[in-house]
């Protein structure tokens, strides 16, 4: 592991979106999102007519479809949401909810009820962390799934493991349950579908909790999206910071194609800051993949962080469930040269941010030349 002494300044500018405040906040008077709501997908749909149909199908006030069509496009948001916590376990059960914003991330809509709900064998105590790909006229979504058995009489034991749904309309899913392929043999969670197939195959990225090279991020291949998905070993591990105890990463929202097998991926870096770690600290980055490349070269640069937590928003959650200075991404989609990425503060609250496009793969390339 790569030790890194010090956290450098990021090269290219970042701005927080809607004057750095929430674009999204739990909502006392809906139990299941009551509390918290964090770690969204989000996809950007600009087709006129794709706009006005899925306006239809969700029953969208005059007002609201208006507002998305002079806005030449609608942000399709998937959000995490949890309420308080309840039943034998004594946790709050993570929703998949349902909210529409602009291109810019104005806020227009909100679907009161979740559109994915927990409940099954391998979901019981939530559905996580959604992160959506586009391919054709579907959607898939996988998320992580957190469930529970009984260790014997007494003990709990929770489990985590990588789901898929497919959608057109984002109201009614097709809930596959686990993925196929080697990736649930150990606990894994992060995984983010890349839009687009590398000479044939599709890639998958994921984060084993357990097993080789655990805490890093892999990566998976599969001849359709559907699977089966056959892991390909670590892509990338965590550097060691000086500041912090230890170290870990885990993808963002699905890489941005570039061309030619390239393609920039947002991820977080987690850190213990004291051993003991009862305080973390959560970063995103930014990286340039080449998956033409061999194994070992995939990654051809990398900066981090690229956003940090600032302000009471990101650096306070709530007292029961939030986790303080946090921000972390599931998504992010590219809108008139600005990359946007919406991301969770304190695991409580959803904020937005962008990014130059062209500036941050410049400062990459420049990364990987060695001239940065």
């Amino acid at each position: 592991m790569e030790l890194k002494q010090t956290i450098e300044a990021c090269p290219v500018p970042v701005y927080r979106l809607h004057g750095g405040r929430p674009v999204l906040e739990a909502l006392a008077s809906s139990d299941w999102q009551a509390r918290v709501v964090l770690n969204p997908a989000a996809v950007l749909i600009e087709d006129r007519a794709e706009l006005i149909w899925l306006a239809d199908r969700w029953g969208l006030p005059q007002e609201s479809r208006e507002i998305l069509l002079a806005a030449g496009g609608v942000v399709v948001m998937l959000y995490r949401a949890q309420g308080a916590r309840s039943g034998p376990w004594n946790v709050a059960p993570s929703s998949i909810g349902l909210a529409l914003f602009t291109p810019e991330m104005e806020f227009v809509w909100r679907h009161p009820q979740p559109v994915i709900a927990p409940g099954a064998w391998f979901d019981r105590l939530g559905v996580e962390d959604p992160r959506c790909t586009r391919v054709g006229d579907l959607f898939y979504l996988f998320y992580t799934g957190f469930t529970a058995r009984r260790k014997g009489s007494l003990e709990a034991v929770g489990e985590v493991r990588i789901l898929w749904a497919t959608t057109r309309d984002f109201l009614i899913w097709d809930v596959k349950g686990p993925l196929k392929g080697d990736l649930n043999r150990v606990p894994n969670k992060n995984a983010a579908l890349f839009p687009e197939p590398v000479d044939g195959r599709w890639y998958l990225l994921h984060r084993p909790m357990r097993g080789p090279d655990a805490m890093s991020i892999h990566l998976a291949s599969a001849e359709r999206p559907e699977g089966p998905w056959r892991s390909e070993g670590v892509l990338m591990r965590s550097y060691h910071y000086a500041a912090f105890a230890s170290s870990w990463v885990g993808a963002g929202g699905p890489p941005i194609a570039l061309g030619n097998g390239r393609f920039l991926m947002i991820y977080h870096i987690g850190h213990y800051v004291t051993p003991d770690r009862r305080r973390r600290e959560y970063h995103l980055g930014a990286a340039l993949l080449d998956l033409r490349a061999a194994p070992a070269e995939r990654v051809r640069a990398r900066i981090e962080p690229l956003l940090r937590p600032e302000g009471e928003g990101e650096q306070v959650g709530d007292p029961e469930l939030g986790v303080d200075n946090v921000v972390f991404s599931c998504a992010n989609y590219v809108w008139r040269g600005q990359l946007i990425i919406p991301y969770a503060g304190a695991d409580s609250r959803i904020f937005a941010a962008s990014v130059p496009l062209e500036a941050l793969v410049h400062a990459l390339e420049a990364r990987a030349r060695g001239a940065l």
